[in-house]
């Protein structure tokens, strides 16, 4: 782990000569992380984010506890009393049956029974004993109310679970997310949204150009006629064209007018709000796509200062060597984020601010590189020793000469 780069310097190799088999080992590296960032991770991202979404939407598991009402069930209340250690022997069941929507018509009671889920957990089982069952009826015709009681000493009583179970959402649902697109999804979603954008400013024109049309639409097309400038000494007084509108219809006019360019200024605002969406839509995915691009090139960025700084050092191992590319890994990502920031408002252009950290290191890593391969003592702090010594005798030697 130490000067080994010395030994291959000796016997007369570059160091670019040195790296070459390991830059076509990072290259090939940096394609399998373009293919595997663009086609494996996107797909297990849809993966995720619709088992993310049917947990939050599945239904609790079934839960009762001991002297409370449980509504999880629907069309029914079940209410346990007293519940034993071992989860399954219960004491006072109330279960209430409200599928005919008239309240509290059907009630079952028992003393004591075991509840249970089945062993594929698509059913609740209570197996009740020694209860009664009330319902409460209202035949067709008349007003008076009759009530069907019978007791029981074992009665099972079964509920289907089928709502409790996770749902299976369609992934074509999550399609459109970012996240979850490869580069030639996303490059069509951009597509997509320069079209709207499009539209949109072809909307924005279609709303002004109503008023702007009653002004020009009879002028002669493609017709230069230089007009005179109106001035004082004409004689004539610049009034506008409200004075030729006779007076009994002025107010209306221009009520009219301004009903009309309150409405337009309400649209435009709005056209202005949905354009500034989709502006921002688009700049998001121009940001995605770019990822793609920058995040496995970082592969052959850092290697090149890896590469030149382990030159330099001349040792290997945790120490100096493991401080230095764990310093430049975080340049690296604060360059990163800082650039994805001011990208994803608008401050820069999306290229450069997702390019940016990468232009920045790989001009580092080629001076690094070129300072490893002249054997210069850039971190070597001997020689930071030796040059400071000598400064300080040159600093003393002057003084004394004083």
């Amino acid at each position: 782990e130490t000067s080994e780069l010395v030994a291959v310097k000796s016997s007369g190799a570059s160091i670019v000569r040195f790296f070459k088999p390991l830059l076509m080992l990072i290259v090939v590296i940096t394609l399998f992380a373009f293919l595997f960032n663009n086609y494996i991770i996107p797909r297990a991202q849809l993966k995720a984010t619709r088992l993310l979404y049917d947990i939050q939407n599945k239904k609790p598991v079934v839960a009762i506890k001991a002297g409370r009402f449980y509504k999880d069930i629907p069309n029914t209340t079940i209410y346990i009393s007293r519940k034993l250690a071992d989860d399954i022997t219960v004491h006072d069941i109330k279960i209430y049956d409200h599928t005919s929507g008239r309240g509290n018509d059907k009630m079952t009671i028992a003393e004591k029974g075991k509840m249970y889920v089945s062993p594929d957990k698509r059913y609740l089982i209570f197996e009740l004993e020694n209860g009664c069952r009330y319902e409460d009826k209202l035949p067709k015709g008349k007003d008076e109310h009759e009530q069907i009681r019978f007791g029981f000493r074992y009665w099972k009583k079964v509920f289907d679970l089928s709502d409790f179970k996770m749902p299976k959402t369609d992934e074509n649902y999550f399609k459109t997310l970012r996240g979850v697109m490869s580069v030639e999804q996303i490059a069509k979603q951009i597509d997509t949204s320069q079209k709207a954008l499009r539209k949109q400013h072809e909307n924005n024109k279609a709303l002004l150009m109503p008023g702007i049309a009653y002004v020009i639409s009879d002028t002669a097309k493609n017709q230069k006629v230089v007009l005179p400038r109106i001035s004082a000494k004409m004689g004539i007084k610049d009034t506008g064209l409200i004075c030729l509108i006779p007076d009994s219809l002025k107010k209306r006019v221009i009520n009219t007018a301004e009903i009309a360019a309150r409405g337009v200024r309400s649209m435009m605002e709005i056209n202005k709000q949905n354009q500034h969406l989709q502006e921002i839509n688009l700049n998001e995915n121009y940001i995605e796509m770019h990822k793609r691009f920058t995040i496995p090139f970082a592969c052959i960025l850092l290697f090149l200062i890896g590469s030149a700084l382990g030159s330099i050092i001349r040792k290997g191992g945790i120490g100096m060597p493991f401080i230095a590319a764990v310093v430049f890994f975080i340049i690296y990502y604060f360059l990163n984020t800082i650039g994805e920031k001011i990208a994803k408002e608008q401050l820069v252009p999306v290229w450069f601010g997702l390019w940016m950290p990468s232009v920045l290191l790989i001009l580092l890593g080629i001076f690094l590189m070129y300072k490893a391969n002249v054997d210069s003592p850039l971190l070597n702090k001997e020689w930071y020793y030796r040059t400071f010594g000598h400064v300080i005798e040159r600093f003393k030697a002057k003084k004394n000469n004083v």
